[in-house]
C-alpha cells in the first residue's frame, strides 16, 4: 500500500489587490474616453451651428435678391440680427424686435459676436450685396469652450469660414 498524501487545499480566485488594480485601470480608461468624447461633441456642435448660420445667411441673401414668398412678393432687404446667444432673421432695412415675422434661432452653448454695425447683416434688395459694408467690420465669431470659428462676409455677400 502506498502512503496517503495529504494534499494541501489551495483556493483559487483573485485577491482583493488584483481586483482593485483592474478596477483602477478601467476607471482611468473610462475617464480618458469621456474627456475625448466630450471634446468631440463641442466641436460637432460648433460646426453644426456654423453651418446652420451660413445657410440662414445665404437664405436671407437669396430672399433679398429674388423676393420673399410671404405676404409681399416684392424684393425687400433681408437681414440677420446677432446677439450673444441667438440670431434673428428679419425683413426690412433694419431689425425691429416687435415684428411678428422675425424668426429667432437659439445657439444654446455657442456664443456669437460680430463686428457688423448694429449687430446686423442686411442684404440689399435686388443684388444681395451687404448694406453699409465696411472692410474690417465684416465678421461673425462663434465660440464655445475655447474653440472658435469666424465667418467673414465680403461686400457682395459671399461668405468664408476660418
Amino acid at each position: 500500500m502506498q502512503p496517503t498524501k495529504i494534499k494541501l487545499a489551495r483556493e483559487s480566485g483573485f485577491t482583493i489587490i488584483e481586483l482593485l488594480v483592474v478596477l483602477m485601470i478601467i476607471a482611468v480608461l473610462f475617464t480618458l474616453s469621456t474627456i475625448n468624447l466630450g471634446q468631440a461633441q463641442v466641436t460637432a456642435s460648433l460646426s453644426s451651428t456654423t453651418n446652420t448660420l451660413l445657410a440662414d445667411l445665404r437664405s436671407q441673401q437669396i430672399l433679398a435678391m429674388s423676393g420673399d414668398i410671404g405676404s409681399t412678393s416684392t424684393n425687400q432687404p433681408q437681414g440677420v440680427y446677432i446677439t450673444s446667444n441667438n440670431y434673428t432673421l428679419f425683413a426690412g432695412n433694419s431689425y425691429s424686435g416687435g415684428d411678428p415675422n422675425n424668426f429667432s434661432v437659439s445657439t444654446n452653448s455657442i456664443t456669437l459676436s460680430t463686428t457688423f454695425a448694429s449687430n446686423q447683416v442686411v442684404f440689399n434688395k435686388g443684388d444681395g450685396s451687404v448694406t453699409g459694408f465696411s472692410s474690417g467690420n465684416n465678421s461673425i465669431t462663434l465660440s464655445s469652450n475655447g474653440e472658435s470659428k469666424i465667418i467673414t462676409i465680403n461686400r457682395f455677400g459671399a461668405t468664408s469660414v476660418n
